[in-house]
């Protein structure tokens, strides 16, 4: 692929788009896009470089053979990335690049694209933004930064929702925030991405639209259906047990919820002690029962309501990672023993009820190859 870059580099170049030069650096087997000195600060949807970025003294980070880095004519750092023109994927960033939404500064959550390049070929090139992806959970250090995330990623998927984009991979790999460098990550840099993080202009993004899917606008939300195939196979590590035992098809907007749900509950449990109410969020974003499950958008409106009356007190509370509360999603009591017990008892009729025996069976017949394959040929054969 590096030669197919260097091929195409002039044709970017007339485009105003410069790709970075490459340099052979010690400990590394080929050569390596050397980022520049340099970069023009931007407003959003363009994040912050790092102002020591330490030019020269570490190995460049390494990019996915389908992307590249480069520099706009005005010196903005984006990423440019290759993309079927014929794929789902294409058609939500010409969409993107549409929603102006995505371009002011009340940011929506979302990594636009800035430029499509079309070829005469089957394939396009992408021009994105550079956004930073060194963005552990385990990191966070307080209520109020682990608040921000998942205020900037509800407030993400909603908006997808609303363009009836299914995202199809939510996943803490898949967001990216407001502060990057082009070398790799210092412990230095870690250092100053923590300060960021304790401002006020700390951003995440949702990104990476290459498993997702997009509906006509007029279709309501709760008829969009896709076959499940081969979905079993990809997609985030937080997916539900929506397309486990067989299903003919699934419901994509609920799947996206309950991937985001399952973050929180998989990093946030701790949160339900400081905000009780949270323990309510995440079972009703994650619920086996889909026709109770929120959507993004009463999701993000049951934050928003849950968050107005934090006080700054319990925002600047830290958070410390318990090993017993961490990644277990099969088990609400990590979040619900940290409620309160009265509140515990009053807000009982909105827990996740107990899962059916019916996916108990199921899960069984699953185990062994035969019944398996007999399983889910039937429910294929019959669309059950």
């Amino acid at each position: 692929m590096r030669l197919f870059w260097l091929a195409y580099r002039d044709w970017l170049a007339a485009r105003g788009f410069y790709l970075h030069a490459l340099h052979n650096f010690e400990y590394t087997y080929e050569e390596t896009w050397c980022p520049p000195p340099f970069t023009c600060a931007a407003p959003l949807p363009y994040a912050e470089r790092d102002a020591h970025d330490a030019t020269g003294k570490r190995v460049p980070i390494r990019y996915n053979s389908k992307c590249a880095p480069a520099q706009d004519s005005h010196g903005r750092d984006v990423t440019i990335k290759l993309v079927n023109t014929y794929t789902h994927e294409y058609g939500i960033y010409q969409d993107l690049l549409r929603c102006d939404e995505l371009f002011g500064q009340d940011f929506q959550g979302v990594l636009p694209p800035v430029a499509i390049l079309d070829t005469p070929y089957r394939f396009s090139f992408i021009a994105m933004p550079t956004w930073g992806d060194v963005n552990s959970l385990g990191h966070l250090e307080t209520v109020g930064q682990a608040v921000r995330w998942m205020y900037c990623t509800l407030k993400g998927l909603r908006f997808l929702h609303s363009r009836r984009v299914a995202h199809r991979d939510v996943d803490e790999q898949n967001v990216m925030n407001n502060f990057y460098t082009l070398w790799r990550p210092s412990d230095a840099f870690r250092t100053r991405l923590a300060e960021h993080r304790r401002t006020s202009r700390v951003l995440y993004c949702l990104f990476d639209f290459n498993l997702s899917v997009q509906f006509p606008l007029d279709t309501p939300l709760r008829e969009c259906r896709l076959v499940t195939g081969k979905c079993t196979l990809f997609g985030s590590g937080y997916r539900p047990w929506d397309l486990s035992f067989g299903a003919y098809d699934y419901d994509p907007f609920a799947y996206d919820v309950a991937c985001l749900g399952n973050i929180f509950r998989a990093h946030f449990a701790i949160l339900a002690g400081n905000v009780p109410e949270f323990a309510i969020l995440f079972d009703k974003m994650t619920t086996h029962v889909i026709s109770d499950r929120l959507s993004a958008s009463e999701a993000f409106a049951c934050f928003n309501q849950t968050v107005w009356e934090i006080p700054d007190s319990v925002l600047d509370k830290d958070i410390s990672s318990d090993p017993s509360l961490d990644y277990d999603l099969e088990d609400p009591e990590r979040y619900w023993s940290l409620v309160p017990l009265e509140l515990a008892t009053a807000w009982a009729k909105y827990r996740t009820p107990p899962e059916p025996l019916r996916h108990k069976v199921m899960d069984y017949i699953l185990r062994y190859r035969f019944s398996r394959s007999a399983f889910l040929y039937v429910r294929s054969s019959l669309r059950l």
